[in-house]
């Protein structure tokens, strides 16, 4: 919000171009980074659970802040690499399409910010398993069911995902 708001030209925007946010910006992906466990992973509400949704949501939200504000921290990109390759390997024991499909479209953003093809495997295995969770009906698998709120997030993912990397397999 703060890089969305530092770029945002509006009537009583104390914000839009305040050096001053920028710094509060890098401090704050440098602050995720220092408060992450030391495998890039985080917690959501209990202490050590290592929430593959929270990880890739503030990911999503630190690289695109990183990329937006036009930053240069090689500390910040080091912590969004072992972030990402943290969830790459890590499984949630339930089926959360929505989650799966963020976390693709973290790698393909990330890939692109490092011009990197280091988890294009990755990539390729996140989206199969998206495709493979989506019911014969349209919707996405979230637990046990439809969920239409989950569902919005896992179009909007591989919409952006494809905008970025289009792909036949991605658009049928």
């Amino acid at each position: 919000p703060l890089a969305l708001a530092y770029h945002t030209d509006l009537a009583d925007n104390i914000f839009y171009r305040q050096p001053v946010i920028k710094d509060w910006i890098e401090a704050g992906i440098v602050y995720a980074a220092s408060s992450s466990h030391h495998n890039g992973s985080c917690d959501d509400y209990f202490p050590y659970e290592r929430a593959a949704g929270a990880a890739a949501f503030s990911l999503l939200a630190c690289i695109e802040s990183y990329t937006l504000m036009g930053l240069n921290n090689p500390e910040a990109l080091h912590f969004f690499s072992k972030r990402a390759d943290w969830l790459v390997n890590h499984q949630e024991s339930g089926r959360l399409t929505n989650h799966q499909a963020l976390i693709l479209l973290c790698l393909e953003l990330l890939s692109q910010l490092l011009k990197s093809d280091r988890w294009n495997q990755s990539k390729q295995e996140k989206l199969e398993q998206v495709l493979a969770w989506q019911n014969p009906e349209g919707w996405f698998q979230e637990y046990e069911g439809c969920d239409p709120g989950y569902h919005t997030l896992t179009i909007s993912c591989l919409a952006r995902v494809y905008e970025l990397n289009p792909s036949n397999r991605l658009k049928d």
